[in-house]
């Protein structure tokens, strides 16, 4: 008899070991499924006052935004088939945005900033003859988020910090949002609050959502709170200073009038400088409304401001001697607290040495029509 129980006791203890490797093998696929596409694909980050062009990865697409030909202050966004060269208007962006493909070339993403406070995410289908935009996706997100709010809390903003395409599935979309929460009628820095959410792209359907520490932990960033930079950060030279920068971050010199002005951006975040003798010395920014540092960044005395409520004003840094008889203000307005966190550890990396450009850009043209 006891013979017989120990057989069964076995045969009963494997069959349980294959039911857990099974139910293993099953979450980590859901798992897998879920995980970004980790591939270079560039992003274009997207102004007013700039043409910009993003090929697809098969290059048989390629993705245009122009700035304004008018006072109306809106670059216009389009959509080209390469082999025919007909071109799609999918509509204009009014402040800022970002823009990238998936993988396989199926998808265009485009994060649209059109509000300090608020950002909208729309996606194009281009497997069809004509690019065709996801309707409802945007409207769908806001409602899953909310649904995990409690009815007596509102958000300060809503932004989406990282967006990817799955992997090995341009079908599937992860995001994070960023929307730190306040008691309706109140005002205050706000409760942090990240969602990260799983998108079915074909049926809208929401297929996980999940709270996250916060948004800067959900896209792998933990070392921005180090005292040293990322090793992944790169140099990005603005001839009299220079800074380190996260990966796709840009530098663009700008048209000044009697100063050498010009910004650096990426992440959907923009950082204008003023280099010259009429520098902004950023006095208007004081306390208690915000938080006043004076502290050495590469050996010159500076003096770095930052709102107590995120999104709402300056995050910059100013230096009255910046060498060449001349000051510089490195300023951001209206960041998250993700992006205020980035553009304060961009402040640290500040050194100086390098020649001043030898002329001011002057305004650009007018752009030329887009048929």
């Amino acid at each position: 008899m006891n013979i017989v129980l120990n057989q069964f006791s076995k045969s009963m203890l494997w069959k349980r070991l294959v039911f857990l490797f099974i139910f293993w093998v099953c979450l980590k696929g859901v798992a897998f499924s879920t995980e970004c596409d980790r591939s270079a694909n560039k992003e274009i980050n997207l102004n007013l006052w700039s043409a910009h062009s993003l090929a697809s990865p098969d290059h048989q697409w390629k993705f245009i935004s122009v700035g304004p030909n008018s006072s109306e202050q809106k670059a216009l966004l389009y959509i080209q088939n390469v082999n025919s060269s007909r071109k799609w208007n999918v509509g204009w962006i009014e402040r800022s945005g970002t823009a990238f493909w998936s993988d396989d070339s199926k998808r265009l993403f485009l994060r649209d900033e059109y509000a300090a406070d608020d950002t909208k995410i729309r996606i194009f289908d281009v497997t069809g003859p004509a690019p065709r935009e996801i309707k409802g996706l945007d409207p769908k997100l806001r409602k899953a988020i909310f649904a995990h709010i409690a009815e007596a809390d509102t958000t300060l903003w809503l932004y989406y910090p990282q967006v990817c395409f799955a992997a090995n599935d341009s079908s599937t979309i992860v995001v994070v949002a960023d929307a730190p929460l306040v008691r309706k009628r109140e005002a205050g820095s706000g409760r942090p609050f990240s969602l990260r959410l799983t998108v079915d792209l074909n049926t809208l359907r929401i297929v996980d959502s999940q709270r996250v520490a916060n948004a800067s932990e959900a896209e792998g960033d933990d070392s921005l709170r180090a005292g040293t930079p990322p090793a992944s950060w790169h140099k990005l030279d603005a001839g009299p200073f220079s800074i380190l920068a996260p990966p796709r971050w840009e530098f663009h010199q700008l048209a000044g009038v009697d100063s050498y002005v010009g910004e650096f951006v990426g992440n959907g975040v923009a950082l204008t400088f003023d280099f010259g003798g009429y520098s902004n010395p950023l006095k208007e920014e004081k306390k208690p409304a915000y938080v006043v540092i004076h502290k050495s960044i590469g050996g010159f005395r500076a003096k770095v401001v930052s709102p107590r409520t995120p999104g709402h004003g300056i995050t910059g840094v100013y230096f009255r001697n910046a060498g060449n008889a001349s000051a510089l203000t490195l300023f951001g307005k209206d960041l998250t607290p993700t992006q205020q966190e980035l553009a304060l550890k961009i402040f640290e990396t500040l050194r100086f040495g390098g020649p001043p450009p030898r002329y001011v850009v002057p305004p650009p043209p007018p752009a030329k029509n887009v048929q």
